[in-house]
């Protein structure tokens, strides 16, 4: 009970700690980002590490839009649990998450799905998805009045953007190549590719179907 009212911050605060949090979730694109890297000189290794603060900046100008006070803990629940189901495919049989996959998700046979389902995807589901999102859900963010929330998160926003921005200054070109030569790795970004992948799914069946009516 005790550990329980010790987990509590303010809006800023939890914000700060899901980007965090999130940018852990994508330790397998940083790591495979810096082997594409291969850090040889001072310009890239500095590259290579801004790579890590890059995303955190991302997130936390994601969440610092989209985590409403109302539907930030259901919808952070549902994100953890499917980044970690994809980061246990992308990790154990490397797979690419996109439209591809997930017509393979939906459409295979039943025998071939059910061989999917291991013990081993139930504990990496339980330890790297099931327990953060816990913890994420009995944290309890501090109330604060409407405007103060609104003025910190544009300071959020506004110094995420302006670290991106000198980034970009400094290595937009490597980062162009990076992505051009390497187009599966920003696949490797979750829960933005299972999202995208699986939209794209469902509109590509939604016109099939519409198409058939």
């Amino acid at each position: 009970m005790n550990l329980l009212k010790k987990l509590q911050c303010n809006d800023t605060q939890f914000n700060l700690c899901c980007a965090f949090f999130f940018t852990l979730i994508n330790s397998l694109f940083i790591h495979r980002s810096w082997q594409l890297i291969a850090p040889d000189s001072l310009h890239s290794w500095l590259f290579a590490a801004s790579v890590p603060v890059v995303l955190f900046c991302g997130w936390l100008m994601i969440f610092s839009v989209v985590n409403l006070p109302w539907l930030r803990k259901p919808v952070l629940v549902l994100l953890v649990i499917g980044c970690a189901a994809s980061n246990y495919f992308m990790f154990t049989y490397g797979a690419v998450i996109d439209k591809k996959m997930m017509v393979s998700v939906f459409e295979t046979d039943s025998h071939k799905a059910a061989a999917l389902v291991t013990p081993q995807l139930f504990s990496w589901l339980a330890l790297l998805g099931i327990i953060p999102a816990l913890l994420l859900a009995v944290v309890k963010v501090q109330p604060a009045r409407w405007w103060h929330i609104a003025l910190t998160r544009l300071v959020g926003i506004l110094a995420g953007l302006l670290v991106i921005i000198l980034v970009a200054a400094v290595f937009y070109k490597d980062y162009a190549s990076l992505f051009r030569n390497n187009k599966s790795v920003v696949k490797m970004v979750t829960p933005a590719n299972y999202i995208s992948a699986i939209s794209r799914y469902s509109k590509e069946r939604w016109l099939a179907d519409a198409h058939k009516g």
